[in-house]
């Protein structure tokens, strides 16, 4: 996708020269990208941390940062330069859309796994059941064996885990249809279990269901892949992350 996106927006410099002069320089920039790629989504044009340049999310994939002319533009990511190395840029404002999401989201939409004595954390995870690293941590929920070593789970640490459902081919994937047999399952946490186990389960639809919803909504806070974790602090976890060294993360 990546790639289709950069041969896209090649020979788009005529195209910013041409649009209404009146236009804000945000505006200008989502033109020429939506005029180059009508079939992406692009999310708000703003300013990047860098002088100069403009940041956009494209829904379900990378930041695009672009030049004022919106005739150059880098896609990836971003990082700050520090005393102790590197670290990955993480907007803020984008961190401040996913605090709130965090407050928002209702129980009822999301297939929770809760420990048995305290939760102390509570993650958000965007999942897909076709996703060999999402099935490694489902499997890890509970205490497991790692090298011939008995180790924690993350409800062992009093981390619950709620899913949320990201089809990475699409809501309208075989992925996406197993994810809507979870959620409109009778017991959901079964089902999941079994469909992460790769076991055969009926499919099952209903009006409801909010697999649409979590993928678009993921997209827009900037999940492309799964498992994505998103913390109680608003930031994200890109991957698989082992109980412990999740635990350690969240300072538990």
């Amino acid at each position: 996708m990546l790639k289709q996106i950069l041969m896209g927006l090649l020979g788009t410099a005529g195209c910013a020269m041409a649009v209404a002069q009146d236009q804000s320089t945000e505006e200008r920039i989502l033109e020429v990208l939506s005029d180059a790629r009508p079939d992406i989504e692009f999310g708000e044009v703003v300013t990047a941390p860098i002088d100069g340049l403009y940041q956009v999310q494209v829904v379900g994939g990378p930041v695009l940062y672009v030049n004022a002319e919106a005739d150059m533009m880098i896609a990836g990511e971003m990082f700050t330069v520090g005393n102790n190395g590197f670290s990955r840029y993480e907007d803020p404002r984008v961190i401040k859309k996913r605090e709130e999401l965090v407050k928002s989201l209702e129980n009822k939409n999301t297939i929770n796994f809760a420990p048995e004595g305290e939760t102390k954390a509570v993650v958000y995870v965007f999942t897909d059941v076709d996703c060999g690293y999402c099935r490694r941590l489902h499997s890890q929920l509970d205490e497991y064996r790692d090298g011939g070593e008995t180790k924690p789970g993350y409800r062992d640490l009093g981390i619950e885990i709620r899913y949320l459902a990201y089809p990475r081919a699409g809501v309208n994937s075989p992925s996406g249809e197993k994810l809507e047999t979870a959620w409109c399952s009778e017991d959901q946490q079964e089902a999941l279990d079994r469909l992460k186990n790769m076991q055969s389960v009926s499919s099952v639809s209903c009006d409801d269901d909010p697999v649409a919803e979590h993928y678009k909504l993921g997209g827009e806070i900037g999940v492309s892949g799964t498992p994505a974790l998103l913390l109680p602090n608003g930031k994200m976890q890109a991957g698989y992350v082992p109980p412990e060294r999740l635990a350690q993360t969240l300072g538990l």
